[in-house]
């Protein structure tokens, strides 16, 4: 990649940019990603510099080219004003746990994966589901979606603890 910026060095769209370009050539100068992306080169910087928010459609190019789906996340998370407001109302209800609350949570919800991955392979050896299979399809997919909430809560946690936010901030 061209030589840092030093300014854009903590943002989350210059960060995705410099890792994009290990993969693809193409996004080692902003010049270059510009173009290949359909953004204005002068926007492409104001936005990597923090001058301006992006629109939702420049963050997903940005996210679908560069590979960088969190880029999306981040952006409806603290820009978007509709995932802002979603996320208010959803702390509204949300208990105040523990970090230890929440991995043992977590540790039990997961406790059964081993279990439900070899009834997944079950139900898909032979490259169809048949009704008889819907039920334990079903089952398997609710303990996905208890895994992945336990998930979300621990990430949440410390993405709101003030002690641990800053280290993980700049790991996008």
């Amino acid at each position: 990649m061209g030589r840092k910026v030093s300014k854009a060095t903590n943002n989350i769209y210059y960060i995705a940019r410099a890792r994009a370009a290990k993969e693809n050539n193409i996004y080692a100068s902003r010049e270059k990603a510009a173009l290949e992306l359909g953004i204005e080169r002068s926007r492409l910087t104001r936005i990597e510099l923090g001058q301006v928010e992006p629109y939702a459609e420049e963050v997903d190019i940005m996210a679908t080219a560069y590979n960088a789906p969190l880029l999306c996340m981040e952006f409806c998370d603290n820009i978007c004003p509709i995932g802002i407001h979603r996320l208010e109302e959803q702390a509204k209800y949300m208990k105040p746990d523990s970090i230890e609350h929440l991995v043992l949570r977590f540790l039990s919800s997961s406790q059964s994966m081993n279990d439900l991955s070899k009834i997944l392979v079950n139900i898909t050896q032979d490259g169809m589901i048949d009704k008889t299979e819907i039920h334990d399809l079903q089952d398997v997919l609710k303990v996905m979606d208890s895994v992945s909430e336990n998930i979300e809560a621990i990430r949440f946690w410390v993405m709101n603890d003030p002690v641990f936010r800053s280290y993980f901030e700049s790991e996008n």
